[in-house]
């Protein structure tokens, strides 16, 4: 009995030149694609390794030297809805007679930087 697997009286042709040009440009090919997910693996490890090592100083919060007491003059009629603050800058939400309105103020000298007015829809 003979086993399919083990014949060896399947022998492969010998490879033409061009055949063989074209299997060096593939292993070429595939070491430079195995060379470039090698290196960006690295570079990820390294980029996380280095973030996770060095931590970087949180930015500067302001800070005043003493509690400070000011009031923002709102519009007539208008209602605080929300506020947000990202650094220096606080956003006020309002809700006015005629829409709402967003108010940016800057906090180093509390007036206001910009005014979007957001009229009700007629």
């Amino acid at each position: 009995m003979t086993h399919p697997i083990l014949d060896d009286d399947d022998k492969d042709p010998p490879l033409d030149p061009a055949q063989l040009r074209l299997q060096a440009k593939f292993r070429k090919l595939l070491a430079v694609g195995y060379a470039t997910l090698a290196l960006g693996i690295v570079a990820v490890f390294a980029a996380v390794l280095y973030r996770s090592t060095y931590k970087t100083a949180a930015p500067p919060s302001t800070a005043f030297e003493r509690p400070l007491d000011a009031a923002l003059p709102l519009p007539e009629g208008a209602r605080v809805t929300g506020t947000t603050l990202d650094g220096d800058r606080l956003a006020v939400t309002l809700e006015t007679p005629t829409g709402a309105a967003i108010l940016v103020v800057d906090l180093a000298t509390l007036k206001p930087i910009r005014r979007l007015d957001l009229p009700r829809p007629r």
